[in-house]
């Protein structure tokens, strides 16, 4: 789910991962490329305290903020960043039925993919979805693999076999898609940056 700022990708994908906190053995984890992103302000570690403080415990806190929540069901929610990429191994041994990237672009492929398809599991006997998920705008170190990976390849398998449903997906973000922000306001004051970074922001 990507493309303009303020379209709600963020919370497009807290609300991804919550989606199914009632079942007991339900695994989350969403991810930020670093843990200050996941800490500024009206960042994802803000957002999941305004809106699960009383219906979840939160644990595990590091600067104010808690990093897991536990739910009534025993469902969990992680939060999580991968720096280097030598911290994907960070993620080995775990198991999540649900992984979320915020901010595709900012993260190697290869911390995506060991991530993304080899910690997204569940047992036999389970049915609970897998899914992983990823929000982001254009630009950033990222940026080609992304749009090679989800915009391209994507387009190429549904091309080739138009009934063939494409495990790989681009949902576009536009600013008006989102009634919750001042889209006139926030689009001004994008006029007063570069206009390369203006048009990947719009």
């Amino acid at each position: 789910f990507g493309g303009a700022a303020g379209g709600g990708k963020s919370v497009f994908l807290l609300q991804a991962a919550l989606q199914f906190v009632d079942w007991p053995e339900y695994r989350a984890l969403i991810l930020r490329r670093t843990f200050a992103q996941l800490s500024i302000a009206k960042g994802l570690l803000e957002l999941a305290q305004e809106w699960l403080s009383g219906d979840a415990m939160g644990c595990d806190t590091v600067g104010g903020y808690p990093t897991k929540w536990r739910f009534p069901s025993g469902a969990t929610l992680d939060f999580g960043h991968v720096q280097h990429l030598k911290d994907r191994t960070n993620y080995q041994g775990g198991g999540w039925h649900f992984i979320g990237f915020d901010e595709l672009t900012q993260f190697p492929e290869a911390a995506y993919t060991y991530i993304a398809f080899s910690r997204r599991r569940r047992e036999v006997s389970s049915s609970v979805p897998l899914r992983v998920r990823a929000t982001s705008n254009p630009g950033s170190e990222g940026h080609d693999w992304v749009r090679q990976r989800f915009i391209v390849e994507a387009e190429q398998v549904r091309t080739a076999a138009a009934y063939v449903s494409s495990a790989r997906a681009f949902v576009p973000s536009k600013l008006r898609d989102n009634p919750h922000i001042d889209a006139d306001e926030y689009e001004r004051d994008l006029q007063e940056l570069h206009p390369f970074e203006r048009a990947m922001l719009l």
